[in-house]
């Protein structure tokens, strides 16, 4: 499997009074640290993970599912109505 990114050492911001402030906001001290970057052409995989979730689209998955159970059983009835008549005939 092709690696999705990289370890790169980066810096971040984090809250607090003592260090380098840099280009952080007022209350941050610049620190650096070690993360695992997403490579850009990997990056719109993780962005179609990220998709809101959709209830018309999960009704709809519900909806099918819940039809085809109620199918199969009716259809299964129905042969056990059928077999049941031939067994008493």
């Amino acid at each position: 499997m092709a690696a999705l990114g990289t370890v790169q050492t980066v810096v971040v911001c984090i809250p607090g009074t003592s260090g380098i402030q840099g280009a952080c906001p007022t209350g941050s001290v610049e620190s650096v640290t070690q993360a695992y970057l997403v490579a850009p052409s990997e990056a719109a995989r993780f962005d179609l993970m990220a998709d809101p979730f959709d209830a018309g689209v999960a009704g709809q998955y519900f909806g099918f599912a819940f039809a085809s159970t109620l199918f199969v059983w009716l259809i299964s009835l129905g042969a056990g109505m059928v077999i049941k008549m031939v067994k008493s005939a």
